[in-house]
């Protein structure tokens, strides 16, 4: 009974000590339980919201019941885009014709049908002149019509020693310049003069000479068609940006380009440089080479490649003539070499020339000419097709051999000044 009591004494003594203490404990009994239990909700919580996110995605995601006919009109488009780039492609070779009545066979037996592509074909070189509005430098004839009887000097004049003849002589010089865009004439385009000595040697000569002449023109065009992009608003020499056209050719330009033709690049012929791109003539596609010389702003060089290579307009009413004429585009040409040199305008190949303030320069072009052959092969002769697969290689005269603006065997260069290290890429 006294250790009871000893006890009570006790706890009443320090019972301020023992209630505190005895509330501490069971606060810390019950504070783990309940980080225990909030840990384990915690858990469920960010469970239960992964679980909800999930659903929500599925729900957004889930293929509508529409979805199948939503991936067939995908699938149609794509298929139709790629069917209108083969149209395009096709467009680019269905092109104008000189004449409707020759390719792929002459509708007649007459060789009459090509004394009249003939004259045809030698307007297109008329028609050129006129729609780059070009005249060439005046002629001895054009100044003494103009001036009267004068002295004429076919030598270098030291500038402030002229006389009064050859200050007369300048000034009608410099007119011209300020009267037309660009200097040009019918003769700088290759294969101009080749239908003067022609003669009729059989159909399929015939047929093959005006299939070459026909790509000839096609190549023609878009030198002009990018001339006179490039000089658009310009109604003189000197504020144009192409100055003067030297030529548009399939050979050395230092030869005679009257007679001269395109050839289609083969393992054997055709090359004018060596092409960085490889191609050739294949089961998709033909290619042609050719180049071109102008007089340009030093400034413009690389605007005029580009215009070169840019997309150009023609027109197409069918391979007989017989639809509504429709427009396309096509994109042909690729530069492969190119060379830039000074130009001395005291030169003799340069004196009559006046080219404005400008800095210019002369660039000479390597390119090539790529031909789509599902756009043209219903129309190529079979002489044509037969020459390009080697069955019917040409001999030394005929049209598009080695000899004739076709380039050296192997694909070596047949192009003055062109070949591996002969221009800038």
């Amino acid at each position: 009974m006294d250790i009871v009591n000893k006890i009570v004494k006790i706890i009443k003594k320090n019972m301020v000590i023992i209630i505190p203490g005895a509330i501490a404990v069971v606060a810390i009994l019950l504070l783990v339980p309940s980080f225990m239990i909030r840990g384990k909700i915690k858990s469920k919580l960010e469970e239960f919201a992964n679980v909800g996110r999930e659903v929500d995605s599925t729900v957004q995601n889930a293929a509508s019941a529409k979805q199948p006919d939503i991936a067939r009109t995908y699938q149609d488009n794509h298929q139709a885009d790629a069917n209108e780039i083969d149209k395009l492609a096709i467009a680019t070779t269905q092109r104008e014709l000189i004449s409707y009545k020759i390719f792929p066979d002459p509708n007649e037996t007459s060789a009459q049908i090509f004394n009249e592509f003939k004259r045809s074909y030698s307007g297109m070189f008329e028609n050129f002149i006129k729609d780059l509005k070009a005249l060439d430098a005046p002629t001895d004839s054009e100044i003494r019509q103009q001036a009267g009887s004068v002295q004429i000097s076919n030598d270098n004049i030291t500038p402030g020693t002229k006389s009064g003849d050859e200050k007369i002589i300048e000034l009608i010089c410099r007119n011209r310049g300020q009267a037309v865009p660009v200097y040009a004439n019918p003769t700088v385009f290759s294969g101009y003069s080749f239908w003067e000595k022609w003669q009729f040697q059989g159909m399929d000569s015939a047929v093959k000479d005006c299939w070459y002449c026909q790509m000839a023109i096609w190549i023609h065009q878009d030198v002009v068609s990018t001339i006179n992009s490039m000089n658009a608003g310009s109604s003189s020499v000197g504020t144009s940006s192409v100055k003067r056209l030297l030529s548009s050719r399939f050979c050395d330009e230092n030869r005679d380009l009257g007679s001269d033709m395109p050839v289609y690049v083969t393992d054997k012929i055709g090359g004018m440089c060596q092409p960085w791109t490889g191609r050739k003539c294949d089961d998709k596609i033909d290619v042609m080479h050719f180049g071109v010389t102008v007089i340009v702003k030093a400034d413009d060089v690389l605007k005029f490649m580009s215009a070169l290579c840019s997309e150009k307009e023609h027109s197409f009413s069918g391979f007989k003539g017989e639809l509504p004429a429709q427009k396309f585009k096509h994109n042909q040409i690729t530069v492969l070499q190119s060379r830039i040199e000074p130009i001395e305008r005291n030169a003799l190949e340069h004196k009559r020339y006046y080219y404005g303030e400008d800095a210019v320069v002369k660039l000479d072009l390597a390119c090539e000419y790529i031909l789509n052959r599902q756009g043209y092969d219903e129309i190529k002769p079979k002489i044509i097709q037969d020459e390009i697969s080697g069955i019917g290689q040409p001999d030394s005269g005929g049209m598009g051999s080695p000899g004739r603006g076709g380039g050296m065997p192997g694909g070596m260069p047949g192009m003055g000044g062109f070949g591996p290290g002969g221009g800038m890429p």
